[in-house]
């Protein structure tokens, strides 16, 4: 397969690298750690070549890699209760706590958007949000 080459935001790429250091944290498979680092490793690579890091870059990643575990657990955690038939509040607060915590990475990659002058900013708008993106 041709290899394909797309322009992306700031943040997107910041948000890719990111899950795939989790990823890299959590999966255990050395099959998928393979393609996982080789993946991690050319993205990393287009980062700095592209993009230029200072202290409120790193800062935001560290907030954004905190949000994307969290979301990472959570899922985990949905998962289970999903597997026990568990649709009790437990499973509702963690439902909820996934578009929220997900409004709070799209505010983090537009700052990062924003900071670096990127021509690529992903743009959300909610008909019944509680904060505008």
């Amino acid at each position: 397969m041709n290899k394909i080459f797309i322009e992306v935001s700031v943040g997107e790429l910041f948000d890719k690298i990111s899950i795939l250091e989790i990823k890299k944290d959590k999966i255990k498979n050395p099959d998928k750690l393979s393609f996982i680092s080789d993946e991690l490793s050319k993205l990393k690579e287009e980062l700095n070549k592209n993009v230029k890091q200072d202290a409120k870059l790193t800062e935001l990643f560290q907030s954004l890699k905190i949000i994307n575990l969290r979301l990472w657990d959570i899922e985990d955690d949905k998962r289970r209760f999903e597997k026990e038939k568990d649709f009790t509040e437990n499973f509702i607060k963690l439902s909820r706590d996934v578009h929220i915590l997900n409004d709070d990475r799209a505010k983090i990659k537009l700052e990062m958007n924003n900071h670096t002058g990127s021509k690529i900013k992903e743009i959300k708008e909610y008909t019944l949000s509680l904060i505008h993106i």
